[in-house]
């Protein structure tokens, strides 16, 4: 659970410097733009610190505000592992409550002391919940924790809040080189949900002990995920007529791409049931195929590579935890993408009710993350303010 970068999802938003911090106020979250910069040694003394700490009347009723705050959500005799144990105080209450629980810590001494106490573990996909007190603020790269959980298990946090971002300075918890991110309530649950955890609770009582400005949050690990998105296009492509507009929308835009590249060969990634790829078939001169995952017969994906690759009507339509890997797919598949891309909501629901439009990201936002993959990124004018049209890669 080693920590090497910043969150992969947190550093496509969009942002303001402030000093040391990166403000994506839009977004509800900050972060310190440096990772590197006073980094904070988690060795004995600061162990030192927190075992002081434990002793305390405020830790005490933290530890049982925590466990009442488990019992509420998951039954006695689940597994659960404390990320970032500390002294493992809250792991040995835990176990008094009756939870089969574990703790995981950088500290050698801490890790030293949970296994003599046979209370160690590692893999947070191999418990029922796991919970990250005071602990998902000081990490680089949070979300490489929360990919670990597995889905349908429960994750408790608690973090300090902030209603205004650009006050951060002026509160205790400003801590550089120790709190790497900083979130109001809204940002910090929204981000979440990008990773798939819905919120179920929101708890005062660390405040209440008096804990200034901290804020504890029960989720759970259930909202959709890829598979499901698939799922669901499925049911909608086999319950009523959909996924064919790419041609008329796009059909202008693709014919002058493609009669300045002149591609041998086009795959259409995503094509729903649209025709657009077969405008440009020229009596079989040209090389086209089609895949969409939900389409039985487009299911399987093409074998080899592709002078020019579409992705139409196709990025917003995938969860943001996502986007790296269908990027890459993308990416595998041909040099040269055409991507059209909408950034507000749609008018189509997904049959579980959300709007067909899962991920909107600025045009800006979508601009890097694409031009991470393939590099030149040229920006063309679409049919409509609100969409973005790119030809990625050498052309």
């Amino acid at each position: 659970m080693g920590a090497l970068d910043i969150d992969r999802l947190i550093k496509r938003f969009d942002l303001v410097m402030d000093a040391d911090l990166a403000l994506c106020e839009h977004r509800g979250v900050a972060y310190q733009a440096n990772m590197k910069a006073g980094r904070v040694d988690y060795g004995a003394d600061y162990l030192a610190k927190v075992d002081a700490y434990e002793g305390t009347p405020i830790a005490r009723a933290v530890n049982a505000g925590r466990c009442a705050m488990l019992a509420r959500h998951i039954q006695p005799g689940v597994t659960v592992l404390d990320v970032g144990a500390g002294s493992g105080a809250f792991v040995r209450d835990a176990v008094a409550a009756g939870y089969a629980a574990k703790g995981y810590d950088i500290n050698p001494q801490a890790v030293g002391r949970l296994q003599n106490a046979v209370m160690y573990g590692e893999d947070p996909h191999a418990f029922d919940a796991v919970t990250l007190w005071d602990t998902i603020e000081h990490m680089e790269d949070p979300g490489a924790v929360l990919r670990s959980v597995r889905k349908g298990a429960h994750l408790f946090a608690s973090i300090p809040v902030f209603e205004d971002l650009r006050e951060i300075r002026k509160s205790k918890h400003y801590r550089p080189g120790e709190h790497m991110y900083y979130w109001t309530p809204e940002g910090f649950t929204g981000w979440m949900a990008l990773y798939g955890f819905r919120l179920i609770e929101v708890s005062t009582h660390e405040t209440d002990a008096g804990r200034a400005s901290i804020s504890a949050f029960a989720f759970r690990k259930d909202l959709p995920d890829y598979h499901d998105h698939i799922a669901a296009y499925k049911e909608m492509h086999s319950t009523r007529h959909y996924g064919d507009s790419s041609t008329e929308e796009y059909l202008p835009v693709v014919a002058r791409v493609v009669a300045e590249l002149k591609p041998k060969s086009i795959l259409d990634y995503g094509c729903g049931r649209s025709d657009l790829a077969a405008h440009f078939w020229r009596d079989g001169e040209r090389s086209i195929a089609r895949y969409d995952p939900a389409i039985g017969k487009y299911k399987v994906m093409p074998a080899g590579r592709f002078d020019l690759v579409l992705a139409c009507d196709l990025m917003e339509h995938i969860p943001m935890a996502f986007v790296d890997q269908i990027l890459t797919e993308i990416r595998m598949k041909g040099a040269t993408a055409l991507f059209a891309i909408s950034t507000i909501l749609a008018r189509a629901k997904l049959p579980d009710g959300r709007n067909a439009h899962v991920t909107i990201l600025t045009q800006s936002e979508w601009t890097r993350w694409v031009a991470e993959y393939f590099g030149p990124v040229q920006v063309l004018k679409g049919k409509h303010e609100h969409e973005l049209v790119l030809l990625a890669g050498p052309g």
